[in-house]
């Protein structure tokens, strides 16, 4: 079946509202298979900041119902740093070995789960996920908010992550938005602050998990609203 034609095939089935171990499975055996998952779970944050695991599937031990505090689940590794790292155009972000991946989940443009899966072994090309991580994005973030949240509870999670996001954004983050903001690269960045460029890149990610934002443009415009520039 072509990559097109997931979306469309996952928004029908999900519209029988399947168990959520149900749809763990099927994202493992179906979505996902010829990638050889060996665990995959759904989490889902709530108003508090807290991440809870709703499903999974491929392990003995169980981590259903486990639920991390906002500060814990931010430095749960490789969860809560890959999580931080993607973005809405690219909701996917890889483990270093390539064998974890994190698929972020978003409903009216506030982070509210994800999706982690370990494979069996690293994924030799994982930019060929993205159009099928993009898709199970798309479909299980609208199942979730289907599900668990009606607009009040949205604008109480989005205060929520800010209040959190704010005190998050370390002094170098701030100055690296700054110049951000007033149009410098990272190469450029790099050679003011005296870090590598991969250092300024990682950076400029977690500003943007930060953030809830996706561009440059975007992360000065919230980054003044919020005054760190």
């Amino acid at each position: 079946m072509s990559l097109d034609s997931q979306l469309p095939r996952m928004l029908d089935w999900l519209s029988s509202t399947p168990s959520l171990e149900n749809v763990t499975r099927a994202i493992s055996l179906d979505y996902l298979a010829r990638y050889n998952p060996v665990h995959t779970m759904i989490w889902h944050l709530t108003g508090d900041g807290s991440c809870t695991c709703l499903a999974q599937y491929g392990s003995d031990e169980s981590y259903v119902n486990h639920v991390y505090s906002a500060r814990e689940w931010r430095v749960l590794k490789p969860v809560g740093h890959l999580a931080l790292m993607a973005t809405q155009e690219n909701v996917s972000t890889w483990s270093e070995d390539k064998d974890f991946v994190v698929i972020n989940l978003y409903a009216q443009n506030v982070l509210i789960g994800f999706i982690t899966v370990r494979f069996a072994e690293f994924i030799l090309h994982p930019e060929s996920m993205q159009p099928v991580a993009q898709d199970c994005s798309r479909a299980i973030s609208i199942y979730l908010a289907l599900r668990f949240h009606q607009q009040g509870e949205n604008e109480q999670l989005l205060e929520t992550f800010n209040e959190a996001d704010d005190q998050k954004l370390r002094a170098r983050q701030q100055t690296i938005l700054k110049l951000m903001a007033q149009g410098k690269t990272n190469h450029q960045i790099s050679n003011i602050l005296g870090f590598s460029v991969s250092t300024i890149r990682h950076e400029t990610m977690r500003i943007y998990g930060a953030l809830g934002v996706s561009d440059r443009a975007e992360a000065a415009v919230v980054g003044r609203k919020r005054n760190f520039i």
